[in-house]
């Protein structure tokens, strides 16, 4: 059973405002780095030094391939650099010389299992929350809670988050078919918010409006990545991220 929900929108290539002439930096990564990092940067950013951020939406490992192409100047994903590139090279992305790439840390993040906050259910184990996305738990009754369907919020984008969920909780299993489609992972809370049975992942520093957590949660990177020495854009955007940028950076 699959349910459509309606998405709230998302940004699937974010461009600054130019002004005549201006430099551009550009970056390939998804939704979490849009909105942790170079959302709230770009415009000061730009006011200090009239370069405009252009980033690319890409999922994490085409914006991989897209830094290796020589696409882009940088690549953002919510992964671990380790992880990050043994994905990359299990998708069949030739990734080359893997001493030339560098990584920066601008920003931890959580990920968070979270479910309707009027379900009962206040903690499931690692165990028990393999079974609900698997599909071999269908019912919130077989692991304490009402009788009612679960329904796993699954985003259609894929992301990192998504990818360190079924690396570690999934072990790389299948998915259940029991799924509540949404678009993008920013779509995930307000669908779990107006669904007393769903069951999902966000992302983000805290649960938010209706939603509640029931396990703990993993804290990930988000890293950028370049290659060699960044080009003279990319090192005054690393720069403003490691000095005046991180009030910026909730």
């Amino acid at each position: 059973m699959k349910r459509k929900y309606a998405s709230i929108g998302i940004l699937l290539t974010l461009l600054a405002a130019s002004t005549a002439g201006a430099d551009e930096l550009r970056i390939a990564t998804g939704h979490t780095f849009i909105n942790r990092v170079f959302d709230p940067v770009r415009r000061a950013f730009r006011d200090k030094t009239g370069i405009d951020i252009k980033v690319l939406f890409r999922d994490p490992i085409p914006a991989l391939s897209d830094l290796e192409k020589g696409g882009v100047d940088a690549a953002g994903a919510s992964l671990p650099l380790e992880e990050w590139l043994e994905q990359g090279r299990s998708a069949g992305v030739p990734v080359k010389e893997l001493a030339a790439y560098i990584s920066y840390v601008p920003v931890t993040e959580k990920l968070m299992i979270v479910v309707n906050e009027g379900n009962r259910i206040k903690v499931l184990s690692n165990e028990q929350l393999k079974a609900v996305f698997t599909g071999r738990v269908l019912n919130w009754r077989e692991v304490g809670g009402d009788d009612a369907p679960i329904l796993v919020v699954w985003p259609s984008i894929n992301s990192g988050a998504l990818i360190i969920f079924k690396q570690r909780i999934l072990d790389n299993g299948p998915l259940t078919k029991v799924i509540y489609d949404v678009e993008s992972i920013a779509d995930t809370p307000d669908a779990i918010a107006a669904t007393p049975e769903a069951i999902g992942i966000i992302t983000g520093t805290a649960p938010g409006k209706g939603v509640k957590e029931i396990a703990p949660a993993i804290v990930r990177p988000l890293t950028l990545l370049y290659k060699g020495k960044a080009v003279p854009n990319l090192q005054k955007l690393l720069d403003f991220l490691k000095g005046e940028g991180q009030r910026y950076l909730q």
